[in-house]
């Protein structure tokens, strides 16, 4: 029989997908709960492996609630959270969009012996938010070193680095292991300028920039995401020509507002999964973006691989929270690695991907083929 359809109340925005219940299991043991907590086109991720996860292989034992998380500040994220944990037998949350907002719930999912399984938090601190947080990617020190070799080879003698972040969690954490990494490679860091990713905020920025300007850096370290820096690029390549851009991999979702205007051609910046480089990545990309339009990247991949796991831990007999940890932290140690489209899927022991960042460029406009979302 089908579970009834699951709804959130109020203000929020949710999509739901009722999965198949075996009648005698649902009788035996309560159906287990997997919400999400994510922004659209990753929800929209999960929802295609939902859909995947009925299509040849029977019932699976699972009811789901998606939340569009629209905002990543803190209050946004546990007001998510709480609804969440107010339902019955919920045992997994893949979320949240960002580290800030993962790690703001962190606790409330630990405490709930819930498992919160985070598609691209890197935050440092999140390793040790406790043994019910994990996460689809390694953390930002991974990240810093990659960034910083970079720098290295393109400006062996004589670099002189501006370091651009967002003033968040994740911006924050990234700068602190970014500026170790160069420190470590005697890299000078000429110029800092912290900026918020919010409307409005870019002319600021921009405002901002002639301090960097003023500093005559030969390569830009960019940490945070691609709507302002295409907004603040062009002013930055005006004054001080085709300079050296090193993004971080909050850039990765440029593939859904594209480069039409060229403003983010030669970046260089650190994703997790080249979607082109397997059969399977190249599938998944192709299915996505006839399913809903638009191209996917990396972090709606591992949204979808984490649902993926997910239901594979319940395939496997997790009904609580606690037997999803353990299923979790027995990959690739008393069970093989869960094979998905990003790869294989095993977690360290403070529940970090085993996975190593990769420097991938943006493409100029005209080798694009973008499907508006």
């Amino acid at each position: 029989m089908l579970r009834r359809i699951r709804v959130a109340l109020g203000r929020l925005l949710a999509v739901a997908l009722g999965l198949l219940c075996l009648p005698l299991a649902c009788r035996e043991r309560p159906v287990p709960l997997i919400g999400s907590a994510l922004g659209s086109t990753f929800n929209s991720a999960v929802r295609l492996a939902l859909e995947d996860a009925t299509q040849g292989n029977g019932a699976v034992l699972v009811d789901t609630l998606l939340l569009a998380e629209s905002s990543s500040i803190a209050a946004s994220a546990i007001e998510l959270a709480s609804t969440l944990l107010g339902h019955p037998n919920i045992v997994a949350v893949i979320g949240h969009t960002n580290s800030s907002a993962s790690l703001a719930a962190a606790q409330l999912y630990n405490d709930a012996k819930v498992v919160e399984l985070a598609p691209t938090s890197t935050a440092q601190l999140y390793s040790s938010a406790g043994p019910f947080s994990f996460r689809m990617v390694p953390p930002d020190q991974r990240q810093g070193r990659v960034l910083a070799q970079a720098v290295a080879q393109e400006r062996p003698t004589g670099a002189r680095v501006a370091v651009l972040y967002v003033n968040d969690d994740y911006g924050r954490s990234l700068r602190s292991v970014v500026s170790a990494a160069l420190d470590s490679l005697q890299l000078p860091i000429v110029a800092e300028l912290p900026h918020l990713d919010s409307p409005g905020r870019a002319r600021t920025v921009l405002g901002d920039i002639a301090s960097v300007i003023q500093a005559r850096p030969n390569a830009i370290v960019w940490l945070g995401r691609p709507t302002t820096l295409r907004a603040v690029l062009p002013a930055i390549r005006s004054a001080l020509g085709p300079i050296p851009v090193l993004a971080s991999d909050a850039t990765t979702s440029w593939t859904f507002g594209g480069n039409v205007d060229g403003a983010l051609t030669d970046v260089r910046y650190v994703d997790f999964v080249d979607l082109d480089a397997t059969p399977e990545g190249r599938d998944f990309r192709e299915r996505y973006r006839a399913r809903f339009g638009g191209i996917p990247g990396a972090g709606e991949a591992l949204a979808y691989d984490a649902m993926r796991v997910l239901i594979e831990a319940v395939r496997s007999g997790a009904r609580t929270g606690d037997e999803v940890r353990r299923f979790l932290d027995d990959l690739g140690r008393g069970r093989p690695a869960f094979q998905g489209v990003t790869g294989p899927i095993t977690f360290s022991i403070q529940g970090d991907m085993r996975r190593d960042p990769i420097l991938l460029r943006i493409p100029a406009p005209e080798s694009l083929a973008v499907v508006p979302p």
